[in-house]
């Protein structure tokens, strides 16, 4: 009876030992799930920041190209399609 009784002693604590190491191999999982999320959205941000920088370099490259409004050019090229539309 004895050798019964250690038995099931060893298989119950094996069962109260299996159950944390699985809660924890659990959480190892849903933390590397997290991680990956949080590169995911790291790297969307990025590209959301990449995509807002090339638009305000184009912007500001338009506002190079075109002369702004109340300069002598402005006016020339006002008084040029002025004429053209005559």
């Amino acid at each position: 009876m004895e050798g019964t009784f250690s038995r099931r002693a060893f298989v119950t604590a094996l069962g109260m030992l299996s159950v944390p190491l699985l809660a924890l191999a659990q959480d190892n999982k849903d933390k590397e799930r997290e991680e990956k999320k949080k590169e995911a959205e790291k790297k969307a941000e990025e590209k959301k920041e990449n995509a807002k920088d090339k638009t305000e370099d184009a912007v500001e490259d338009r506002d190079k190209v075109v002369d702004p409004p109340g300069t002598d050019h402005a006016q020339d090229r006002r008084q040029d399609r002025r004429r053209d539309g005559k």
